[in-house]
């Protein structure tokens, strides 16, 4: 989520957490002369997955274990500012009916916001981590990650993603729903690899298309495997189908999930069967001959993102770009728009007490894509911008980032959306009357250029000076103002035009 308010505060070191269905993860790093140096690393099996019932809320004991984690946690990161830490909720976090008390009550253990983010996104970082540990070779790569409630399939080549999906199946999701009493039987693993086989069907023939010369598996499940297959003398670590048969056979011969088997580590073992069959299904359906298994994965991934962002090199930038782009979004107009928006921010930055940098990025981005709506219709087009900027696939962004830039952009124009804007946001709400302020500004095309414009603020109110020969040779912006006014009086804002 982005951090509106100023916090200063800087440091070398910096954190991230993955929230996964099966176990929370917490890698620290320092972050010297351009390179990342792992100091730390922390992993709890929390077993999130199995808290996920029926009704898509989640259990208490799960909860509770959650919440136990993240104080430990939350312990570690006493004194990193927010700008360092990285922390983001996966499959189970997607799928809770409701998750906002449970992100209230995450945000006070750790002290730092929690980040749900989509499948897609999750397999972008995926790639990153894979991609800064086993060094491209300049063909195509096929990565996969099995977590507990889903699986990441990415083709890429060289440090960029090409091709991804998010799969319905994970170590505890097969678990849950085959092996629960504990019993392992053929049938059983039968049906388990034929409901993955069934989950993978969709998307087989397109990525066999794309094709790959390089298979690497990532994460917990697979290095488990790996591992395994060294323990066992079948390999150097080296999966292959033959070593995923053997184990399985390991757990028909034994008939219960508690088999021991050499390698396998005791907090693995409950879900292990589990990860096998997504991982012989993919093996299966995909062709795969072998594959090896990487060390670094979505955590590490978010570390090198937040080092892009911190180093001014943040894919979300790109991804903006490409989506008004695609909604043919006149950029000379926006980017005036914004060069407008954010000389107005600097101004009332100090006052309203907002971050140079986060402000600047949601306020600019904003600016880019609230036109984007046009491309389906002119008739209330800022309600098709807010739509399309929340549900598209925006790299880098995760779910709450994308509703902050969605209601900024349905804000910039007619009266305040009270009704599904946070209201409660303050900094957000600054923001938009920023925008709005800018877009009046640029509506018509401005033939003597811009006025020397002067802005400064209070809590709920701003001042505007304008040359007054201006405004009398501009009697829409006039107008437009004077319409303004009454629509910020309706949220308890005066906007005063001197």
């Amino acid at each position: 989520m982005f951090n509106l308010s100023s916090n200063n505060r800087k440091t070398s070191h910096i954190a991230a957490i993955d929230l996964g269905s099966n176990s929370f993860h917490m890698i620290v790093a320092r972050w010297d002369n351009g390179q990342l140096t792992l100091l730390d690393r922390l992993r709890e099996p929390v077993r999130l997955g199995f808290g996920l019932q029926e009704d898509l809320s989640l259990s208490d004991d799960a909860r509770d274990r959650a919440l136990a984690c993240l104080e430990r946690f939350g312990e570690c990161l006493r004194g990193y500012p927010s700008r360092s830490v990285r922390i983001v909720g996966t499959k189970t976090l997607r799928t809770v009916k409701d998750s906002t008390a449970f992100l209230i009550e995450a945000e006070k253990r750790l002290g730092h916001p929690v980040e749900i983010i989509s499948g897609d996104e999750e397999a972008r970082l995926i790639y990153l981590g894979v991609a800064n540990d086993i060094a491209p070779d300049g063909d195509n790569r096929i990565v996969m990650d099995i977590g507990g409630g889903s699986t990441e399939v990415i083709i890429g080549n060289g440090m960029q993603p090409k091709l991804k999906e998010s799969l319905n199946m994970g170590c505890i999701a097969i678990t849950k729903k085959f092996f629960m009493d504990g019993k392992v039987t053929e049938k059983l693993i039968t049906k388990a690899l034929i409901a993955c086989l069934q989950e993978i069907e969709p998307v087989k023939e397109e990525f066999l298309q794309a094709g790959w010369q390089q298979v690497l598996g990532a994460s917990g499940s697979i290095k488990a495997v790996a591992k395994v297959c060294e323990a066992n003398g079948w390999s150097d670590g080296t999966i292959t189908l033959e070593s995923l048969e053997k184990i399985m056979a390991i757990y028909l011969d034994h008939g219960k999930l508690d088999a021991q088997i050499a390698g396998l580590s005791d907090d693995r073992q409950p879900v292990f069967l589990g990860g096998v069959i997504v991982l012989s299904a993919l093996f299966d359906a995909l062709e795969l001959r072998q594959m090896v298994a990487a060390e670094w994965a979505l955590r590490e991934g978010l570390l090198f993102d937040q080092k892009g962002r911190l180093e001014n090199h943040d894919i979300r930038q790109a991804s903006v770009d490409a989506l008004a782009a695609r909604f043919h979004v006149n950029m000379d107009k926006a980017k005036a728009v914004e060069k407008t928006a954010l000389n107005l921010l600097q101004q009332v930055a100090e006052s309203w007490q907002l971050t140079a940098d986060d402000a600047s990025k949601l306020l600019g981005w904003a600016a880019r894509l609230y036109q984007v709506g046009l491309d389906i219709a002119h008739n209330d087009y800022h309600k098709h911008s807010a739509y399309i900027v929340q549900n598209v696939d925006l790299a880098g962004c995760s779910r709450a980032e994308q509703i902050q830039l969605a209601a900024l952009v349905l804000a910039h124009r007619k009266r305040f959306p009270s009704k599904s804007f946070p209201l409660d946001n303050t900094d957000l709400v600054r923001l938009a009357m920023l925008l709005r302020l800018a877009v009046i500004f640029h509506r018509g095309r401005v033939k003597s250029g811009m006025p020397a414009i002067t802005l400064s603020a209070g809590k709920k109110r701003v001042d505007l000076q304008l040359p007054h020969d201006w405004l009398e040779q501009h009697p829409l912006t006039c107008a437009d103002l004077e319409t303004e006014q009454r629509y910020l009086g309706d949220i308890g804002y005066e906007l005063t035009v001197n």
